[in-house]
């Protein structure tokens, strides 16, 4: 015997968000304060609260079968293709190629993201630093003065114009 009051089986309906008064104060994720009693978009899934105007848009988003897409950071999806393109059992010229530009711009990125100074210095490639005393690059002897960014490779300081590839 089921009682009235369960379910007799799993359910195949995913619960949609549903439209509701607020019973508590609190914040949506656009940073509007919601009062008590206000219109609101309740997702019994996530159990998210989210102001009429973010719902609303939200359900008009789904309606039309769009979804939001995560920002993709530069930093890592240049990271992410050179470590693929070294698997690489063989590499074309063209591969190549590919690397030392995407290292080139990894070397420019990384003067203003921590991510892409966080890679040269894991990496095999030396250490990224910012220079702490005047000295000479090792390639092209010009004069690395404080606090540009070199590179430390095998007991030689390399300028950042010279660096890798």
């Amino acid at each position: 015997m089921v009682s009235r009051h369960t379910r007799s089986g799993p359910s195949d309906t995913v619960p949609a968000p549903r439209l509701m008064e607020s019973l508590y104060v609190g914040n949506c994720k656009c940073s509007k304060r919601i009062q008590k009693g206000e219109q609101i978009w309740y997702d019994p899934l996530t159990k998210r609260v989210e102001c009429y105007t973010c719902g609303r848009a939200a359900q008009a988003d789904a309606k039309q079968g769009i979804t939001k897409v995560a920002d993709i950071d530069e930093v890592q999806s240049a990271i992410d293709r050179i470590n693929n393109l070294q698997r690489l059992p063989e590499r074309s010229k063209k591969a190549e190629g590919e690397i030392i530009t995407l290292t080139k711009r990894l070397k420019t990125l990384a003067k203003t993201e921590k991510n892409a100074l966080k890679y040269f210095r894991q990496g095999k490639e030396g250490n990224v630093f910012t220079v702490r005393y005047i000295s000479a690059c090792r390639k092209c002897r010009a004069t690395v003065d404080v606090g540009q960014t070199a590179i430390y490779i095998n007991n030689a300081i390399i300028c950042s114009k010279c660096g890798i590839g």
